[in-house]
């Protein structure tokens, strides 16, 4: 472990732990924040839209199938298809 990382949030761990497994060792310490700022964000996103998804089926509860619709609505609308290439 690195020097000063005992001091680091759990998921200030899990994030520098991913980024050296995808072989980034040279980053400014906000890169961090960043990653964790993005990824609180796009949870709140998702479990916001979970839980419309649950009151639109009249239900009381947020369930598994309502998390997997908000997350496949942010794939379909975050990310799109490359146009198919053409073969002649």
């Amino acid at each position: 472990m690195a020097e000063g990382d005992e001091d680091l949030p759990r998921d200030a761990k899990i994030v520098k732990s991913l980024l050296k497994s995808m072989g980034v060792e040279d980053y400014e310490p906000r890169v961090i924040h960043q990653f964790l700022e993005l990824w609180y964000r796009y949870v709140v996103d998702v479990l916001t839209d979970a839980q419309v998804y649950s009151e639109h089926a009249g239900k009381n509860t947020i369930d598994c199938d309502d998390v997997k619709l908000a997350v496949q609505s942010k794939v379909n609308s975050s990310f799109s298809q490359p146009p198919a290439r053409e073969v002649g």
